[in-house]
């Protein structure tokens, strides 16, 4: 056995002493690489949180950009009704129970005959033989008339343009009269009243010119080459500056419209883009505003530059002292925040017709599920028809006329029976279980970004859509408004807008007049000509008592006396009603 050697044991020695340095400075370097691991696992993992949340972005932009995309394409290419295949929704198959009728007549039934237009006038034609064709060829004897002849009818147009002159005879004094001495020796009949004095058009003309351009939005281009057709070129200087003329007698009217807007308990509001061609101070375009005010008994028209709440202030009488509108109806809108100020303010209903919307627009992008949307719409239709249930119990099918659309008059009797409160509790129920229904998906972590939008809105309008329930005359959406907006939306598309100021006071001015006119079934036609036939003989000015003009009083011509009463013209009664 070998001994070691003294070099030896020094060796292993410092071997020995050199291994516990050797280990500290490789866990030293292992740290410091753990170190640099940890702080790249960090700085990894902080980049993976960001390029998911900007994945996760980018996805929601992606899915908006969808969203918006599908429903462009539904407006541009899809059909207008939201009225869903039945085949589809059957499986592809359709029982033959529920096959569509057939539009038109249907083979078997008896006809009603032709529809007798005892409404027009007659022009008759007799056609008879010459003398020649009723004598014999052979005898010469000439036949005679026998029994009823061969009667038919045929509906003529004829539209023409004429020169109506009037002639004014003049008077000179007899020889030998000396009486009034300061009586002129010439006299002559008084002139014709005209509303436009000296004017070329009269007043059949003019109201022509409304009816075509206000109520069947035909653009005055147009209206000009319709004129030229039938011979008559006509400037565009000359009837511009007689409609020009025409606005000081339609502004005492539409005030009186507006007062009664104003009384109204209860209206709907709307507004669309209108441009007017002119350069406003601190505008950069063109664009201004047509809003309405639909009530019970009018359709008011504003015209507007700004489509701030400074329209709706103005309207209901904001007062910033006081914090209140001097005048105080429940209003239903859209969800457009220039009403948001009424909610302190007044009872403010929202629109259901715009949540089905969101629920819509959803659903056309796909990018969520239809399956969710569909459920949210089928549930927005459930409501619907509960409301419309409880309100066929509470209108009485014997009362008056009905009022018009959306507005219903509610009788207090049916509304106390066991039928309409199950009904009304019907309606009470099923907003409860949507409000639960949307406060439980809100409280979904996984519930996805449109989807909460959505419901956000929801639930922060959800005072608002729930108003109805209480006030049962409260219609469940804004669509009665969005109609009554509409001609202004043709308009638009026909002449793009108005060209100066005056001509856009003039569209609110007619509008309001035409459309409120409209709603209690007066003639429009006979209404004007009788209007600025009482303006002309007023001395070119509005009558000095409106209220026999007013179109809910216009069915009383006895109001005016004498020969300045209106013609009598088919109009809906229209009594004072509570909301």
């Amino acid at each position: 056995m070998g001994t070691t050697t003294p070099s030896a044991e020094s060796q292993a020695t410092t071997t020995l002493g050199q291994e516990p340095a050797s280990l500290r400075e490789q866990n030293r370097l292992l740290h410091a690489e753990v170190i640099s691991l940890r702080q790249q696992a960090h700085y990894h993992r902080s980049q993976h949180r960001r390029a998911v949340a900007r994945a996760e972005e980018l996805q929601a932009q992606v899915d908006a950009l969808k969203a918006k995309v599908a429903d462009l394409q539904q407006r541009l290419f899809g059909r207008k009704s939201e009225r869903r295949n039945r085949v589809l929704l059957l499986g592809g198959t359709e029982p033959s129970g529920l096959a569509r009728r057939a539009r038109g007549q249907q083979p078997g039934r008896a006809g009603h005959g032709r529809t007798l237009r005892q409404t027009l006038p007659v022009v008759e034609t007799v056609l008879a033989l010459s003398d020649a064709a009723l004598r014999c060829p052979y005898c010469g004897l000439r036949w005679d008339p026998w029994g009823p002849p061969h009667t038919r009818e045929q509906i003529e147009w004829e539209v023409r343009l004429f020169r109506g002159r009037t002639t004014r005879l003049k008077y000179r004094r007899p020889a030998g009269c000396q009486c009034q001495p300061q009586r002129p020796d010439i006299i002559s009949a008084p002139p014709a009243p005209t509303v436009i004095p000296k004017g070329l058009l009269a007043n059949s003309f003019l109201t022509e010119v409304l009816v075509l351009k206000f109520l069947y939005h035909v653009p005055l281009e147009r209206i000009r080459a319709m004129a030229r057709s039938a011979g008559l070129t006509l400037s565009a200087g000359t009837l511009c500056g007689a409609l020009q003329k025409l606005v000081p007698l339609f502004e005492p009217l539409y005030e009186a419209i507006q007062a009664q807007s104003r009384q109204a308990a209860l209206c709907l509001m709307d507004e669309t883009r209108w441009e007017v061609f002119v350069e406003e101070p601190h505008k950069g375009s063109h664009r201004w505003w047509l809003w309405v005010v639909v009530t019970q008994q009018t359709r008011l028209y504003i015209v507007a530059p700004s489509r701030s709440a400074a329209v709706p202030k103005a309207y209901f009488g904001y007062e910033p002292a006081e914090a209140r509108c001097r005048y105080e109806p429940m209003v239903v809108v859209d969800r457009f925040k220039a009403y948001s100020f009424l909610k302190e303010l007044l009872q403010l209903a929202y629109c259901w017709a715009h949540v089905r919307r969101d629920f819509l627009h959803l659903r056309l992008g796909g990018q969520e599920g239809e399956a969710w949307a569909d459920g949210w719409i089928e549930r927005i239709g459930q409501l619907y028809e509960l409301n419309h249930q409880r309100l066929t119990l509470a209108k009485s099918p014997e009362g008056p006329e009905p009022l018009p659309a959306p507005f219903v008059e509610l009788d207090p009797g049916r509304m106390s029976r066991a039928e309409y409160a199950q009904a009304d509790a019907a309606v009470h129920q099923a907003l409860a279980s949507m409000e639960q229904q949307c406060a439980q998906e809100l409280a979904q972590s996984h519930l996805g970004r449109l989807r909460r939008k959505v419901l956000t809105s929801l639930q922060t309008h959800w005072p608002g859509l729930t108003l109805f329930a209480d006030h049962p005359q409260i219609p469940m959406d804004n669509n009665g408004a969005e109609r009554a907006i509409r001609p202004g939306t043709i308009g638009r598309k026909n002449y793009y807008g108005s060209a100066s100021k005056w001509s856009a006071q003039l569209l609110a001015l007619m509008l309001t007049l035409l459309q409120t006119l409209v709603l209690h079934n007066i003639n429009p036609r006979d209404y004007l000509k009788a209007y600025l036939d009482a303006c002309a003989r007023n001395g070119s000015k509005a009558p000095e008592s409106l209220e026999p003009w007013l179109p809910w009083n216009f069915i009383t011509p006895e109001a005016t006396g004498g020969e300045d009463a209106p013609p009598r013209v088919p109009a809906r009664e229209c009594r004072a009603r509570g909301p």
